[in-house]
């Protein structure tokens, strides 16, 4: 009788420390999401100049610097209803601000649209250029010689060559 008390003592500890452990792990899940979708209001748009499309030898300084320690990396949710996703990476050294965006599944895009990355944070949001896109992957490299770590949601969007700078069609999304 003793011994059988024991032994259910002992199951209902082990009972409540995995319930315990389930709802920690239940909550801190709910809070890792992605939101269900990040909203990029045309007011918030903060206007930047074009640069020109980097050269090999600036994305690759972008790989080295994301071969250091410090590096966040998120990945990037479909809320397009596609099979398309993504990891993003950013780095600020204290001098330079790197951001990358890797992205796979994305359907080619008909003649006269392309994919576009954006950051996003509570100052607005700014294009941050076009993904070049071959066979479904998309790549985006981007610097800045300021700290943007304040924007920490990330944006990939498919755009109509319209002329309209303004975000579109959201393929992409996650948060740093």
């Amino acid at each position: 009788m003793l011994f059988s008390k024991k032994v259910t003592a002992i199951i209902l500890a082990f009972i409540l420390v995995g319930g315990g452990f389930w709802l920690v792990n239940r909550n801190k899940q709910k809070e890792v999401g992605v939101s269900p979708e990040i909203t990029l209001e045309p007011t918030q748009q903060i206007v930047t100049e074009l640069v020109a499309p980097m050269s090999e030898t600036e994305k690759q300084a972008i790989e080295d610097a994301f071969a250091k320690e410090g590096v966040e990396m998120t990945l990037l949710k479909d809320v397009a209803g596609s099979q398309a996703v993504g990891t993003a990476w950013r780095q600020y050294d204290g001098v330079k601000f790197y951001h990358k965006i890797d992205a796979n599944n994305l359907t080619e895009p008909d003649k006269g649209f392309f994919y576009e990355g954006w950051l996003v944070g509570e100052a607005g949001f700014f294009s941050a250029g076009r993904l070049g896109v071959v066979d479904g992957r998309g790549k985006l490299y981007f610097s800045a010689e300021e700290d943007k770590t304040g924007f920490r949601g990330v944006v990939v969007t498919l755009e109509p060559e319209d002329g309209n700078d303004a975000p579109d069609k959201h393929i992409l999304e996650g948060n740093f």
